[in-house]
């Protein structure tokens, strides 16, 4: 992840080309998805990029067993990646993929029946001081994405979703009553459906380690606060799988994080608002072995 932290930026994927309108040097980013092609423009001091070094480090790493998304999520998130959505507007990645970059982050390998999914969930505050304005949605469009309807037309679509089945979200924190309409995020022309719980999620994320062809740099939660926000967000699920999938997630987690570093999980309990919410996850836990030193910790 070092190496990846120098190339923030970088070119994750594609291809560098250079070009000469008005005899002036240009670079272009040259990225594809699924047969279609987009040219995006490339600052000119980012035009070096040794994919060879990083193809190597990527293949030792999944050699030693990290985490690796399936072949159509590798793709999108190399899109994303081109896109600016993690180095330019610092979106953070969440949901089961985030799991895997956590994962990847404390040198765990997770079983696939706790991280599989085919949709990529993308959070951020609505406001964000200083990001790179870019054309998220028009791109995705022009790629091959089709803007899911809401339920009410009046409000803008929020989701994008590919014939591979691919699906990417956009979330921002609900702040205030529910049944907001979805706003735009700053300096993009995507708009994010406001989710309850969310802020908690995304406060202070940290960056993490997405195992592709090259590896890319994202933004995901803390790993406390992962967990703890699956052990509320289950309650209001209504597919049981997913149920199912939040507590199994939510419960790794915190078994690594007990016996190593229990003071972070202090620490975001702390800062929890909902801490009778969570509880109720936390008692669910096939291990009550774990509950019981949980429930030691948060009381301390």
């Amino acid at each position: 992840m070092n190496e990846l932290k120098t190339e923030v930026g970088f070119p994750s994927s594609g291809s560098v080309a250079k070009v000469f309108p008005k005899d002036i040097l240009h670079l272009q980013h040259r990225v594809s998805y699924e047969g279609e092609r987009l040219s995006l423009p490339l600052p000119t001091h980012l035009g070096e990029t040794n994919f060879k070094e990083r193809s190597k480090m990527c293949s030792m790493l999944v050699a030693s067993g990290c985490n690796v998304p399936d072949r159509t999520s590798l793709k999108t998130v190399e899109l994303l990646d081109a896109l600016g959505v993690f180095s330019h507007q610092k979106c953070v990645l969440i949901g089961s993929h985030a799991f895997s970059a956590i994962g990847n982050s404390l040198g765990v390998t997770w079983d696939a029946n706790t991280s599989e999914t085919k949709d990529i969930d993308l959070g951020r505050m609505l406001k964000l001081a200083g990001s790179q304005p870019i054309k998220v949605s028009e791109r995705l469009l022009k790629i091959g994405f089709r803007a899911i309807p809401q339920l009410n037309h009046k409000h803008m679509p929020t989701n994008f979703k590919h014939k591979n089945g691919m699906k990417i979200d956009f979330l921002t924190p609900l702040i205030g009553n529910p049944g907001q309409k979805p706003s735009r995020l700053s300096g993009t022309d995507v708009f994010a459906e406001p989710l309850r719980f969310l802020d908690y999620l995304i406060k202070d994320p940290q960056q993490a380690a997405v195992i592709t062809r090259n590896g890319v740099l994202v933004y995901v939660p803390q790993a406390v606060r992962y967990a703890l926000h699956k052990c509320i967000i289950y309650q209001y699920r209504r597919d049981l799988d997913k149920k199912e999938k939040d507590l199994l997630q939510a419960e790794a987690l915190l078994l690594v994080l007990e016996d190593t570093m229990p003071h972070l999980i202090k620490a975001a309990w702390d800062d929890l608002q909902w801490q009778d919410k969570a509880m109720v996850g936390i008692s669910e836990f096939k291990d009550t072995e774990l509950v019981g030193r949980l429930k030691a910790i948060l009381a301390a």
